[in-house]
Order: C-alpha cells, then sequence, then structure tokens
C-alpha cells in the first residue's frame, strides 16, 4: 500500500523530521540532485510561505543520508523571489547546508507547455526547465492553506504554479469560467512536471480566504510520503475538507497520478482522526460552489497564488 506519514507534536522541526523518518526506507534519491520547492507566494506575508525551520529538517534528513548538493526554489508570485529568500532566513542555508537558492522566475531558458482559457484556444505558458528535469528529486514542501478558487493548496499546486514564469501564473486563473478552468490547468500541467516526496507543514495552517490573505490555524501536524497525491489526500481529510469538492486532484487521481483512495493508503504515525481539524473554506470558493449549482459561472477576479 502507498504510505504517508502523519505526525502530531509542538516543535515543527521535530514534526517534519520524524514524519520523514517514518517513510525514509521509501526515499530513494538513485543519483538525483535534491531539489526542495518551497512555497512563498508573496513575499510580504509570512503566514502564506514555507518557514525555514521546516526547509531545515528537510535539509537535516538530507545530510545525514549523505546528500551535499541541494537546491532550494521558488518562484514567488508577488514579490521579488530573491526578497522572500532574503526576508524569511532562507539566505543563511547557503552558509549552514551549502545549498543553492534559485529564483524559478529567472532561469535561463523556458520549456513551453499549453494550458486552456475560456476561449477554448490553447495558451502558451513557460515552465521553468530544471521543474521538468528527471535528474531533478523534486521535493515538495509548503503549509497546510485553503484556496480561493480551488479549495485547498498542497504539495501539487505548490510544485505547479511553483514552476511557472511570473506573468503566466495569471493565465492559469481566467475568472471568466470561475474554477472550472484552473482545476483542468493544473491537471494538465502536472503531466510535465513531477514530484518525488510531498512533505506538509500543517504545525501553522491556513484557512479562510487563502493561499495569501487567510488566517492562521493552530494545527501542529506533518505529513510526508513520496506519493504526493496521497500525501495530498491526507492532507484534505486532515483539515476536515471533502476530498470530493477539490477537483483537480480528483483529476490526477482518476487519471493514475497517484493514490486518492484512503482505503489504499497506510497511514503511518498518528490516527486521522488525532489530528482532524476543520479549516474554514475561503468565502469565494464556497460561493463558487453555490453559482455551479445555480448553473452561473460569473465571478471576480483573483490575483495568482
Amino acid at each position: 500500500m502507498t504510505r504517508v506519514a502523519l505526525v502530531k507534536g509542538d516543535d515543527r522541526r521535530a514534526n517534519i523530521r520524524r514524519a520523514l523518518e517514518l517513510i525514509q526506507g521509501d526515499v530513494e534519491l538513485r543519483g538525483q540532485r535534491p531539489l526542495i520547492k518551497v512555497n512563498f507566494v508573496s513575499t510580504y506575508h509570512p503566514l502564506c510561505a514555507t518557514r525555514v525551520e521546516a526547509a531545515r529538517a528537510v535539509l537535516e534528513f538530507l545530510q545525514d543520508r549523505g546528500e551535499k548538493h541541494v537546491v532550494v526554489a521558488e518562484g514567488s508570485a508577488f514579490g521579488n523571489t530573491s526578497r522572500g529568500f532574503r526576508e524569511y532566513g532562507y539566505d543563511s542555508l547557503t552558509k549552514e547546508y551549502g545549498v543553492e537558492l534559485i529564483d524559478l522566475n529567472d532561469p535561463d531558458r523556458w520549456e513551453v507547455a499549453y494550458v486552456i482559457h475560456p476561449d477554448l484556444k490553447p495558451h502558451p505558458v513557460k515552465i521553468a526547465p530544471v521543474m521538468m528535469d528527471p535528474e531533478m528529486y523534486i521535493i515538495s514542501l509548503t503549509r497546510l492553506k485553503t484556496h480561493q478558487m480551488v479549495g485547498v493548496t498542497l504539495t501539487a499546486k505548490n510544485v505547479i504554479m511553483g514552476s511557472l514564469m511570473l506573468m503566466d501564473k495569471n493565465r492559469m486563473h481566467p475568472s471568466e469560467a470561475g474554477n472550472r478552468v484552473l482545476d483542468y490547468n493544473l491537471f494538465t500541467l502536472m503531466q510535465h512536471l513531477h514530484i518525488n516526496l510531498g512533505i506538509l507543514d500543517g504545525f501553522e495552517g491556513m484557512e479562510g480566504n487563502g493561499p495569501v490573505n487567510g488566517e492562521p490555524v493552530d494545527h501542529r501536524v506533518a505529513l510526508a510520503g513520496t506519493d504526493y497525491l496521497a500525501v495530498d489526500r491526507v492532507g484534505t481529510e486532515v483539515m476536515g475538507v471533502d476530498f470530493d469538492d477539490i477537483r483537480y486532484l480528483n483529476y490526477l487521481w482518476d487519471q493514475g497520478f497517484g493514490e486518492g483512495n484512503l482505503e489504499k493508503i497506510q497511514i503511518i504515525g498518528e490516527k486521522i482522526e488525532n489530528c482532524r481539524r476543520t479549516y474554514q473554506m475561503a468565502d469565494r470558493f464556497l460561493r463558487m460552489r453555490r453559482q455551479e449549482k445555480k448553473g452561473s459561472y460569473q465571478d471576480l477576479a483573483l490575483p495568482p497564488g
């Protein structure tokens, strides 16, 4: 069975390290270079960003396994990524662990993929090649957060959106057709990407109007697994979110990108019922669901993230 570690405790760093230790037998790099994809979204709102202590836990885990040439990467939607590395304390990791920091908004070249807009025509978007490189062992490290358009943003969405050129993040969020287009576009782009290890830091999650302007949730959990979809599936469960409402994750499950059946996921560590908190969903997400039931898809514009 697919395995997902679920840990609860009073120390963020220790929680993540313990979750990784529980599934360490599943982690096989096979010569790939580790790349930790963190999540800032905005460089001005610390609550929406991956805490540097979470990254340290992962780096220590990798270091103990003999991994020395680690990359930490992000492409912020709001604010300069370099500012985020500085403001959130990531610059210190270069000296502490010898990591390389990469701004995914500024690669030397781009790979092109196509998404759809409400006009039903293909629109090109640019993806940072390092995120498509099979020689990279992609680790998605992000918070548990709600999202105004698709319900939740977890390990999959962290990698998909962060891999895109800054201006193309907007192309993923066409408001004319509601959130259905975004759900499909997320599924489409994941076909070009990969995630080898998914880690959710739920020590302090975000509820309400995420992924930027939500409210903190004192949750104190961490999840990890080598099947990112299974990690996100368990993530929705501990957030008290109906998995059936999260379309892009269901699209990925339906097409075999990972395991979405909770009965086929082995939870190691804590029981879900001991870790579940009911997150308040975003007002806009709930409003759009009501509109869809009435057959109306008119909506307000939303910034990327």
